[in-house]
Formats: C-alpha cells, sequence, structure tokens
C-alpha cells in the first residue's frame, strides 16, 4: 500500500474520481441534452476498471486482470461516443465489441501461455491510443456548430494529446518487449506510468472542454429559446402578422414620425366577407388556411414600411405611413383584387373568399382609438355597400 500511496495511480485514481463525480452532475444538470450521459457512463466504467485492476496487482487475480483492461478500454470508448452523440454524428458503437473482444483476446493469451506483460501492453496501449482519433476528427472537422468552436478545439487537441501519450506507451513497451527487458512491476514501470502522468491530466482538461462545450450550447439554446419568446409575443403564431399589441407599439412610432415630417399616415381596417359561412360550410380548419394565406398575400404585397397586423378573428390593420388617401384606397383596391384569386382546398372542394376594406387619414390630435374609429366606420359602410369593395372615410 505505501508503494501505491507514492505512485501517480493513485492521484490519477483520484482525478478520474472527480471528474466522474462532475461528469454526473453534469448529466443531471444538462438533461436532455445528448453526450453527458455518455461522458459520466464511461467514466465510471473507466474508474471501476482502474480499481479492478489495482486489485489484480495485489491479488494477482487473472480475473480482475482481464476484468480491468477490458472494462478501462470500454470506459474510454463508451466516453469517445458521448462526443459524437453530442455532436449529432453516427454513432461507431462497433468500437466497444471490436475493442474489449481485442483486449480480452490477448489477455487470455498472457495469462493461458505465460505471455510477455509488455507485449500486452503495447497491445492495450495502441487500442486505447487509436479510440479517440475518429473523435478527435469529427471535433476538428465539425463547421455548424459555431457557438461551441472553442470549446470543440480544446477537447480536440486534449484528447489528441491523451492518444499521443497512449500510443508513446505503446512504443516503448514494444521496445521493452522486442529487446528482451526484464518484467518491471506495474508501479514501477516508466511506460505504465507515463499515462497517469500525462494522459490522464489530458483526460481531465478534456473534460472540462466537453463541460465548456455542454454549457455553450446550452446558452446558445437559451439565446435561440428568447428570441423565439420575442417572436411569440409580437406574432400572431396562426398567421405570422404582427399581433395587436406590437402593432400598437409600432403605431405611436409612426405617429411621431408623421407629426414630425408633417407627413400623411393612412389606416386600413380589413375583414373577410361571410367568414362565419367558411368556418359552417367548411369547417374551422380551412378557415384558418384562409385567414393564413390572406395574410400571406397582405404581407407579400405590404410595401417595406408598410405595417400589418392581426386584430384578431378575421379582422386586419394595414398602417400606411406616407401614403395619401387616394395612394391608400388604390393599394387596397389591388390588394382586394388579389384575394379573390385565392383558393382554399377544403373539405368538400376547393372555394375562394373576397374581402371588404375601411381606410382613413390620421388628424392633427387623432389618438389610435379616435383613427381607428374612422378607419371601421368606413370598413362597415363597404360592408353594408355590398363587400369586396374600399370605402374612405376622411
Amino acid at each position: 500500500m505505501e508503494v501505491l500511496y507514492f505512485s501517480p495511480m493513485l492521484l490519477g485514481l483520484n482525478l478520474l474520481i472527480a471528474v466522474a463525480i462532475a461528469s454526473t452532475a453534469l448529466w443531471f444538470m444538462s438533461r436532455p441534452i445528448p453526450g453527458p450521459g455518455y461522458w459520466m457512463a464511461g467514466m465510471w466504467m473507466l474508474i471501476t476498471g482502474v480499481l479492478m485492476f489495482i486489485g489484480f496487482m495485489v491479488t494477482r487475480s487473472p480475473v480482475l486482470n482481464v476484468l480491468g483492461n477490458a472494462l478501462q478500454l470500454a470506459g474510454e470508448a463508451v466516453f469517445l461516443l458521448g462526443v459524437f452523440r453530442f455532436m449529432d454524428r453516427p454513432m461507431p458503437y462497433w468500437i466497444i465489441p471490436v475493442s474489449v473482444a481485442a483486449i480480452v483476446g490477448f489477455n487470455l493469451h498472457y495469462w493461458i501461455n505465460a505471455g510477455n506483460s509488455d507485449f500486452l501492453m503495447m497491445i492495450y496501449s495502441l487500442i486505447a491510443g487509436l479510440l479517440p482519433a475518429q473523435a478527435v476528427w469529427v471535433l476538428l472537422q465539425q463547421r455548424s456548430d459555431a457557438a461551441t468552436r472553442p470549446a470543440r478545439l480544446l477537447v480536440g487537441v486534449c484528447l489528441f494529446l491523451y492518444s499521443v501519450v497512449t500510443l508513446l506507451r505503446a512504443w516503448f513497451s514494444a521496445d521493452a518487449w522486442l529487446t528482451g527487458q526484464p518484467y518491471t512491476p506495474p508501479n514501477e514501470s516508466f511506460s505504465y506510468l507515463l499515462p497517469y502522468n500525462f494522459a490522464i491530466p489530458a483526460l481531465v482538461m478534456g473534460f472540462i472542454g466537453v463541460t465548456l462545450m455542454t454549457m455553450q450550447r446550452i446558452l446558445a439554446s437559451s439565446r435561440a429559446l428568447e428570441e423565439e419568446l420575442k417572436r411569440l409575443a409580437t406574432i400572431d403564431p396562426l398567421t405570422g402578422a404582427l399581433n395587436r399589441r406590437s402593432f400598437n407599439e409600432h403605431f405611436d412610432r409612426e405617429m411621431h414620425g408623421a407629426m414630425r415630417r408633417q407627413s400623411s399616415l393612412c389606416m386600413a381596417l380589413l375583414d373577410l366577407d361571410y367568414f362565419k359561412h367558411v368556418n359552417d360550410n367548411q369547417g374551422h380548419q380551412a378557415g384558418d388556411e384562409a385567414l393564413r394565406q390572406f395574410s400571406d398575400l397582405c404581407r407579400r404585397e405590404a410595401r417595406a414600411t408598410d405595417i400589418f397586423a392581426r386584430f384578431g378573428g378575421e379582422e386586419f390593420v394595414l398602417l400606411m405611413p406616407d401614403t395619401t388617401l387616394e395612394g391608400a384606397r388604390s393599394i387596397l383596391e389591388r390588394l382586394l383584387s388579389e384575394v379573390s384569386r385565392i383558393e382554399v382546398i377544403g373539405p368538400h372542394g376547393p372555394f375562394s373568399f373576397n374581402a371588404s376594406a375601411g381606410v382613413s387619414i390620421c388628424h392633427n390630435g387623432d389618438t389610435l382609438d379616435s383613427f381607428m374609429h374612422r378607419a371601421d366606420k368606413a370598413l362597415y359602410r363597404a360592408k353594408h355597400e355590398g363587400r369586396n369593395r374600399v370605402s374612405v372615410e376622411p
């Protein structure tokens, strides 16, 4: 035990346990982001394998030796699979059975035929050193996930260093095997302790990198969610037009701008004709589709400076800055002509519909309510006079 106490193996084991605990916390806090679950499982498997190998050093049990080596390689493979899972790449699950089968086969041959321990260490190190190659390639070649790029580079470099150190151990082991050097206990072997001094610190830094990747992914998702919430707060979810609250904010800005520039500002209320009949005869889904297509047309035909919004039901509003009444009428008549060409597929076959519009111009001292009241009055007149037309209220 005194030898183990002063060996880098104990420090390496403690570092691995700390990483395993941290990876468990990362998995718990970051669910359902894919990847951390693999890192957690891989680290605990790796630690179990190291503990079994330490047990082998004490007891010289072949079972602990075989299981320890197999679990360590399986843990490394599972950890690396977490990178593929995080990056949403095809999962090379085959690396687990191939790695485990290879080391178990050579390990059993070692015990059955009294093989060379340096040869066995060379095989183990070759497998462990080659495992990170695919993950390093994926991390360094990924282009689409800009949010995680700095952390991905850190993880890629750390896994590359881990691979280099482990392959270096394979080279030292191969040299010892080929030159017939005498057996050295693992806790005294330079090549065996090499990963504990260098590869495990690289793995720890790699875990810091995957933690940063996860945090960056969470932050990016949060920003996307924030943007979506902002969009939902301003957009009518059915038609994609601005909602009433957003329109009110735009109106205040356009009203003050028109007053400052001494320019004209027109407002039109638009309403689908006989929309209740559409819902009653074609169903609400077809009615919703009619609203969507009407909104799409209005937003396409509106000028860049116009403000288009849905006020509720089948009623919409179009605010037209720097536009005279005659200009507004011309825009609306052209728009209503296009509306009549819309064709919606309903449960009873295709159908079309019309719309009416009432428009007014802003006066000095107007409020939104007074301005809208005149436009609504004009809309009522358009409905009363036969629909599918534009009426003006000066």
